[in-house]
């Protein structure tokens, strides 16, 4: 009978150990995760339960209002971090890194690292998946198909079109500077564009969810600058909402995953454990499906649904993050004198 008892006993902990249940004493038991609200945890949650369900370690939910506000919060509780895990774009992920509040992130604790494209990897960050970015608009309210950023400049678009400078800091004035012979290199051509769209502009959004409020109340008829998981939920068959990717320039964000140094190390080890759960194949799987982006594991399918959305990616534009960041505080006081201002 003892023999039996000891060996069930073995036989639970076992199990345990291969449930994550059993983790060496001192182990964080919770990590936080700051990322965008709304879609995003639609997004984020089932993938932390099925985290927590092999690990046994919880993840609580903080809500960034953009990838800026990520980097203020993370930068107001540099001496004090309150965050495990961070998602944003490459310009706040580099500003991050620059600023020294992210830790590196190394393949022999995050296997997961090795499947991903040296492109999408910084020694702070990594790639969960690739975010087409283009117009949105809504059908009914445009008289004509929109196929290409010029088209935003369509005396037809008179007072329906809203945009942003906030939303990927600043690149839909890149894009405008893009298609007027500039970069954000030589962003001239981008404001002179910017002012000749001023008849259009109906608004400017800020965050991720203005940009569909306004285009659901019929304030805008098209979102220039449309953030696909943002939009993917109002597409489908009979859908008045239609997002198109132009051909040329593309922008493909990269979403990157960084963790938050000075937590301690436990709570990196948990962290660490979570960002390689993300940036495997089931996890990206999961996620793209829900989100309508390309997985940056490319052992991982992107969703039927997006293929008929993105064409070829063969003009994707790589931003130069660090000259857009050096100098995105001048760009912006420009922009709310000469563009937003009536």
């Amino acid at each position: 009978m003892r023999r039996l008892v000891q060996g069930a006993l073995a036989g639970l902990v076992g199990l345990a150990l291969v449930a994550g249940a059993v983790r060496p004493a001192g182990a964080a038991t919770e990590i936080v995760f700051l990322s965008w609200g709304g879609l995003y945890h639609d997004i984020f949650r089932p993938v932390a339960d099925d985290f927590e369900k092999e690990t046994g370690i919880k993840v609580t939910f903080a809500v960034q209002a953009g990838a800026k506000d990520g980097l203020n919060k993370l930068m107001a509780q540099r001496n004090n971090p309150q965050v495990d895990v961070w998602a944003s774009i490459e310009g706040t992920a580099k500003a991050a890194a620059e600023a020294g509040l992210l830790s590196e992130l190394k393949v022999e604790q995050i296997p997961n690292l090795a499947a991903i494209p040296k492109q999408y990897v910084t020694p702070t960050a990594a790639a969960i998946w690739l975010s087409p970015r283009g117009i949105f608009y809504r059908q009914d309210l445009v008289p004509f198909e929109i196929t290409k950023w010029e088209d935003l400049w369509d005396p037809r678009l008179e007072g329906k079109v809203g945009t942003s400078f906030v939303l990927d800091t600043g690149n839909f004035l890149v894009m405008a500077a893009l298609i007027n012979g500039g970069s954000e290199k030589n962003i001239e051509p981008g404001f002179e564009k910017m002012k000749q769209l001023k008849p259009n502009l109906a608004l400017f959004y800020k965050t991720d969810p203005e940009s569909i409020k306004f285009l659901e109340a019929g304030e805008i008829a098209v979102a220039g600058w449309g953030i696909l998981p943002n939009v993917y939920r109002h597409l489908g068959p009979g859908s008045k909402y239609r997002f198109v990717m132009p051909a040329k320039p593309q922008f493909l964000a990269n979403i990157p995953v960084s963790i938050v140094k000075g937590r301690g190390a436990d709570q990196e080890a948990a962290a660490q454990k979570f960002v390689n759960f993300l940036l495997s194949k089931p996890a990206q799987e999961k996620m793209v499906a829900v989100a309508g982006t390309i997985p940056a594991n490319p052992a991982a399918k992107p969703p039927d649904t997006i293929k008929d959305m993105i064409p070829p990616l063969d003009h994707v534009y790589q931003i130069d993050w660090g000259v857009v960041n050096a100098n995105y505080s001048r760009w912006e006081d420009r922009w709310n004198r000469e563009v937003q201002t009536r």
